[in-house]
């Protein structure tokens, strides 16, 4: 029987988004300021820098439609999708905000 199950991986990854998350909610930063470049590197720790990872439960963003993006991000924060970090982090985000990372994973481009 191996050490760590997948279950006991998942559970690790869980706790450390978590913990990233709220290290970003607890602590003054840039994040909080509403600094691009903060938040961009919050959503590349698990989405990854061009929007691909390779996690099977984290969604790939590359070249997705920014309307879409917006409004997942949107349902997210409002509460009308839940997800125990996505959840936490669409709280930080301003609607500007959401509409800068989306056109960043669709075109590449950090505006």
């Amino acid at each position: 029987m191996p050490m760590f199950n997948l279950r006991s991986a998942e559970h690790r990854l869980s706790l450390i988004l978590s913990s990233l998350v709220m290290l970003t909610v607890l602590a003054p930063s840039a994040a909080q300021a509403g600094e691009s470049p903060q938040l961009l590197n919050m959503c590349i720790a698990c989405h990854g820098a061009v929007g691909t990872n390779d996690f099977p439960n984290i969604a790939d963003l590359r070249w997705q439609n920014q309307e879409y993006l917006v409004k997942q991000l949107q349902a997210f924060k409002s509460g009308e999708r839940s997800d125990k970090t996505m959840s936490k982090v669409a709280q930080l985000l301003t609607d500007e905000d959401m509409q800068s990372l989306a056109q960043y994973f669709y075109t590449g481009e950090n505006k």
